[in-house]
Formats: C-alpha cells, sequence, structure tokens
C-alpha cells in the first residue's frame, strides 16, 4: 500500500530554545568579563542543546498514513458528528510520541490539541499492513455547509523541548451540515377548494385524517398516496384508497437576496462573524416547513435557494426520498442566490398546473426595505399565502439600521398571513401560533 503524502514546515525553536541561545551569549559575554574558561564550556553547552534540537526534528522521519471517517457522515448544525481518525505507522522505526490536530476550513474550528502516542514500526514480514490506531474527537458543527476536514497535522519535537516541526499527513474530505430542522405541529388552516369558490377546513396538510381508509400498495401508486400511519402499523407499503385532496404541491419561496443588505448591516456593525444568524434562521424555516409538508404527504417545490442562475423550482420533493434530498440541498443556501421574482410566480404556475387546488405558498423573506414587491403578486396565486418576515439581529439595531415593519404591512394589505420573526426566535411555537390565531382547532 503506497504511503501518503506528508507536508512539513521549517523546524523552529521553542522558547525554552530561544531561552538558551540567550543563555549562551550571556555566557560568552562572561567569559570575556571574568576570563574563566570553564564559562565558556558552559556557553558551548547551553548552544549545542538547541542546534541539536533543530537537527533532530529536521532528520526525525515519520511516515504515518491517515484516513478518516464521520459517523454520521453528516449532521446538523449543533448535531455531534465523531470523526474517527485511522493511523498507521508504515515506517521501520517506532515513531515518537507527538501532538496531533485535525485542521478544518474556515469558519469551523480545528480539533484541540492532543497527544499522539509512539507507534510501532512495520515490518513486512511479520504484518500485511501496519496496525491501526484510532483517534476520535467531536467535530465542529456550529455551521451550515460543506467543509473541508484535514489534514491530518502532527508536532514533533525534541527530547528536550527546544524545537518543533509540523507534519502535515492525508488530505481533505467534505462533511456536509445541514440546517436544524423542527418538528413542527399539525395545525390547520382556511384552504379553497379547486374553484376557489367555497372554504373547507383542511389539515395542514391534509394528507393524514385518521379516518382515512388504506389499502395495500398496488405497482403505478404514486408514493404521494402511501399512508404512512398505517404503513408503520402493518409493516408493508400503505396507500390511501381515495387520494383526491393530497395529490397537491406547495411551493416554498427563500428569497435569498433579500438577505444581502443585512451583510452590510453587520459590517457597519462591527462584526467580524460572515454568518447571518437571520439568514440561517430562514434557511432552517425552509427546512422544517419543508420536511412537515413532505411527512403530511403534500410535494414540495423550493425556489430561491439554490446559488447562481440554477432553476431550482423544476423538482417536486416527495416524502419518503425527498426528505433529506432537500435538507441536504439546503446546506448549500447561499444569499448569493439573486433569483427573478419572475422565477418566484414561475413555480407557483407550475405548481398549480399539477394541483386539484391554488397551492399552498410559503415565503421567508427578510425584513429588508423592497422585500415585500419581490413576492406581493404571489398572494393572489395561492390558497393560503404565508409569508415569515425575518427581522435583524442586536448588531443591526446598534448600528441604527433596524427592521423595516413596512414590509409586514405591505404583504398583509397584499393578502400573506405574516409571521414576523427574529434570528432568535423559536419557530415550533411560531407554527403552533400560526394555527391558533387563526382559531381552527
Amino acid at each position: 500500500m503506497a504511503r501518503a503524502r506528508s507536508t512539513s514546515t521549517v523546524p523552529r525553536l521553542t522558547v525554552r530554545g530561544w531561552g538558551l541561545i540567550a543563555a549562551a551569549i550571556v555566557a560568552f559575554v562572561l567569559t570575556q568579563v571574568f576570563r574563566r574558561q570553564e564559562i565558556a564550556y558552559l556557553a558551548c553547552f547551553l548552544l549545542a542543546v538547541p542546534v541539536f534540537s533543530l537537527a533532530w526534528v529536521a532528520l526525525r522521519r515519520v511516515a504515518l498514513k491517515v484516513r478518516r471517517r464521520f459517523s454520521p457522515e453528516s449532521g446538523s448544525v449543533g448535531q455531534t458528528v465523531t470523526a474517527t481518525i485511522f493511523v498507521q505507522n508504515w515506517g521501520s522505526l517506532r515513531s515518537p510520541a507527538a501532538v496531533w490536530v485535525e485542521k478544518a476550513a474556515a469558519p469551523l474550528q480545528s480539533s484541540d490539541p492532543a497527544p499522539l502516542p509512539a507507534l510501532p514500526g512495520y515490518t513486512s514480514s511479520t504484518l500485511d499492513e501496519p496496525a491501526l490506531h484510532q483517534l476520535r474527537y467531536r467535530l465542529d458543527t456550529s455551521y451550515r455547509g460543506a467543509h473541508q476536514i484535514g489534514p491530518f497535522e502532527v508536532t514533533l519535537t525534541d527530547p528536550f523541548g527546544c524545537a518543533i516541526r509540523r507534519v502535515r499527513f492525508g488530505g481533505t474530505d467534505t462533511v456536509l451540515v445541514t440546517p436544524t430542522v423542527f418538528e413542527l405541529a399539525r395545525i390547520d388552516l382556511r384552504l379553497s377548494t379547486g374553484d376557489g369558490a367555497e372554504q373547507v377546513s383542511r389539515r395542514l396538510v391534509g394528507a393524514g385524517e385518521q379516518d382515512v381508509i388504506a389499502r395495500k400498495y398496488l405497482p403505478g401508486d404514486s408514493m404521494r398516496r402511501v399512508h404512512w400511519p398505517a404503513t408503520a402499523k402493518h409493516g408493508e407499503l400503505m396507500v390511501r384508497q381515495d387520494d383526491q385532496r393530497n395529490d397537491q404541491d406547495a411551493v416554498i419561496v427563500l428569497d435569498a437576496h433579500s438577505f444581502v443588505r443585512d451583510s452590510a448591516v453587520r459590517w457597519k456593525a462591527g462584526s467580524d462573524d460572515d454568518t447571518d444568524p437571520a439568514f440561517e434562521w430562514a434557511v432552517s424555516a425552509v427546512g422544517s416547513v419543508a420536511v412537515h409538508l413532505m411527512n403530511e404527504g403534500y410535494g414540495v417545490r423550493l425556489v430561491g435557494h439554490a446559488p447562481g442562475q440554477v432553476s431550482d423550482d423544476e423538482e417536486v420533493f416527495t416524502a419518503p426520498h425527498g426528505l433529506s434530498r432537500a435538507v441536504r440541498d439546503l446546506a448549500f443556501a447561499t444569499r448569493d442566490a439573486l433569483h427573478d421574482p419572475l422565477d418566484f410566480r414561475e413555480a407557483v404556475e407550475a405548481a398549480a398546473l399539477t394541483s386539484p387546488d391554488a397551492p399552498p405558498v410559503f415565503a421567508i423573506v427578510s425584513s429588508a426595505p423592497g422585500a415585500a414587491g419581490r413576492i406581493r403578486e404571489l398572494a393572489a396565486m395561492s390558497s393560503h399565502p404565508i409569508a415569515f418576515v425575518v427581522g435583524g439581529d442586536a448588531a443591526a439595531g446598534r448600528a441604527g439600521l433596524g427592521t423595516d415593519r413596512s414590509v409586514a404591512t405591505e404583504l398583509r394589505a397584499a393578502g400573506w398571513s405574516v409571521l414576523e420573526c427574529g434570528a432568535h426566535d423559536d419557530l415550533p411555537s411560531l407554527w403552533k401560533a400560526l394555527g391558533d390565531a387563526r382559531g381552527i382547532g
């Protein structure tokens, strides 16, 4: 098996090493002052120790091969993800005791330094490959996105502790940190029927009524018709006998463009953190609502979250496979996803073509001026438009750039049900309050 490539830094002295050199210089000066030869011997000894240390760490060769594994392979923000590092010593000599650290690309934090025990040397006559030594640490999952983990860095030092050299082994691996998804309560909303006339009370989303008749799954049945409680009860796929109202798509709009202004707010407020709490809350809200709707039987169209000019409104996410795909896609959501408002309208129109009713539309926007104008007209195209208007953070308030309440006012005037929220609000509580406010049990 080939050895992994390694890169190393130039050996350098520690504080102790520099202290010995300073002491050697003082000793040489004292030799001239006191004319004592034994002080010169001491000076030479003090100088020889750091020189020996530099040579020791420079010439010491370590041949390690490193692999890593994440458990689970991906996680949500704040979730515990354990990284296991498998280290093998392919050198014929015993590796020296050292200190290791696993590097991580910003904004994640690298692992804490930890001791690496001496690993026995490898001889091909006794083993097919060196023994595996496992190291574990808890990965930093504070930030959403795809993050590079690695390389594995070992700090070598000499027996006197006067010099160090850092050596990096192996490459990098990617760990995906998805947004936090909250479990949302089942609430009732007033949704119109297909002709837009009669208003009926429909559980959001009404695919899960307890008195529904279920039958066994037959080839060709839509996966949207699967009745998950009955499936769990019988141990086989069960579908609803009459699913006239369940083949409906919902549209979730994340207007990432409206959050771009917040980056300027944080800069003016003197914040060094490039993460926007309001935008992260918005992404988490999109994921939570999307998963909730899919679990209740809806097909979900996400629009506005994909970076660049990628058209992300064509795919309809459905349970069960769409659950993880949608959340993984949201891990890459960025404020640079500058979508034309026409994309939002086209997504709603596409959902209306495949649904018996006007589709429900959920929009998540910031409270920045102008945000309402990008989604205002969608209310007339939806059976029940709901808008989350996410306010700024504390830094914005200190900078004198507070939230603009006119966004919520303008959306309400256009027919939206508006929830005004902040970056630290509890989404499940807001969602439950949405149903309570409408007075429908």
